[in-house]
This record gives structure tokens, sequence and C-alpha cells, in this order.
């Protein structure tokens, strides 16, 4: 099952007060795909095991209200550094 299914599958039914985190998951999960960086790494630089990282993209485990605003502090931080200026995320 990839990446985009499991997205896409978790994005239904969702609520506004919920619609925060599956925003930023969404994200997340865009980030790591279009990322030449692996999960590992990318857990490290986010000071997260990839444990946490992998289960938050396969949608077994949720993270908690802070850690979505450090995942959106840490897009909003890496994701510019990545993109080039056509929109595409690069390394």
């Amino acid at each position: 099952m990839s990446i985009a299914s499991i997205e896409s599958r978790r994005l239904r039914n969702v609520g506004s007060e919920e619609s925060d985190e599956y925003v930023f998951l969404g994200d997340l999960i865009r980030f790591v795909e279009n990322s030449d960086q692996s999960i590992p790494r990318i857990a490290e630089l986010m000071g997260i095991s990839s444990v946490a990282l992998s289960m938050w993209i396969a949608g077994t485990a949720k993270p908690t209200t802070i850690k979505l605003l450090e995942i959106k502090r840490f897009l909003e931080r890496h994701a510019s550094e990545h993109v080039d200026s056509s929109g595409t995320l690069t390394s």
C-alpha cells in the first residue's frame, strides 16, 4: 500500500477539530515522499524516533498536540530549504 493511499484513506470523514492534524501530517508525508533523505534521517532532524515517524505516516499512531506544532515548525523551516523555484521539493 502506498503512502498516498494511506493518506487518502485517513483523510476521509475528518472533523474540523482534527483538520489541522491531517493537514500537517499530509504535508509531512509529502515532504518524506519528495525528499531524497531517509525516514531515519528525517526523524533525526525532527528530534524523534524513526519508529514514531513511520507510525505517523502509516496512520497507526497520532502525534501529540505539541508534536503537531513541532511538525509545523519543522516543515516551515525545512520545506523552504528544499523547494526550488518551480515548487518542487529538492534535496
